[in-house]
């Protein structure tokens, strides 16, 4: 399959930071480091248990969703990150979490500091950290320089199932799921594959990915044929 330009970029440039890759199944825990994320253990993830994290450390954040529990969480404020685990998790799905966390912080926010520094300069910063409103001037270099200039904004919202709320969301947590399965498996490394059901038993196996990420993974590998429609058919066979 073609890969997302995004995603191949985003992959290589965050090895290039870390290092060479560890062996599968990859652990990222120590490639982190490379950028300026950190890993918080936590018995248990939830809204109010990230709240509580954070008020003990008298570091307001704005996390006003109303509490619900929560495989894994990023928090993003003034250039650094923090990745929320469930340390009651399986090794796989902490694994899994922590790539899908990285992910979230490498597209969604310091890809976005990057451009904006290398577009606007560095006092851009301080509108993307809620310090201050952007001036006309920046607006309009934005927006000729096709930057997104504001806040980082949270992607927690949720509905009453438990799905993203908005498109924006939906695509954002489809995205980190996309890169995540690049950085513990990459495309080139896993190869083809005759079904998904095999292919997801080797993800397991081999890379060490969790039963159902592995299947959205091998899904988007492996796409199933598309039904063929009657009439369709039926002019196939003239």
């Amino acid at each position: 399959m073609n890969l997302p330009t995004w995603c191949v970029e985003l992959a290589a440039a965050f090895w290039v930071k870390a290092g060479s890759p560890p062996p599968f199944p990859r652990d990222l825990r120590h490639a982190v480091a490379a950028v300026p994320l950190s890993v918080v253990d936590l018995n248990g993830v939830s809204v109010a248990s990230v709240r509580r994290w954070f008020e003990q450390i008298d570091l307001p954040v704005p996390l006003d969703e109303p509490d619900r529990p929560l495989r894994a969480c990023l928090v993003a404020l003034r250039g650094e990150g923090f990745a929320f685990l469930d340390a009651l998790d399986d090794s796989a799905e902490r694994v899994f979490s922590l790539a899908h966390e990285l992910s979230h912080f490498l597209r969604d926010y310091l890809r976005p500091r990057e451009t904006v520094t290398e577009r606007l300069g560095r006092e851009a910063i301080e509108v993307l950290d809620g310090q201050r409103a952007a001036t006309p001037t920046e607006r309009l270099h934005a927006v000729l320089r096709n930057v997104p200039l504001g806040p980082f904004t949270h992607l927690l919202r949720r509905d009453d199932s438990g799905r993203p709320l908005t498109s924006t969301e939906r695509d954002a947590e489809a995205a980190a799921d996309r890169l995540a399965f690049e950085l513990l498996a990459p495309a080139e490394a896993v190869g083809e594959a005759r079904s998904q059901s095999e292919l997801v038993e080797r993800l397991v196996r081999e890379f060490g990915l969790p039963p159902q990420p592995a299947a959205r993974y091998a899904a988007l590998l492996v796409p199933e044929p598309r039904p063929i429609d009657r009439a369709v058919a039926r002019l196939l066979k003239r």
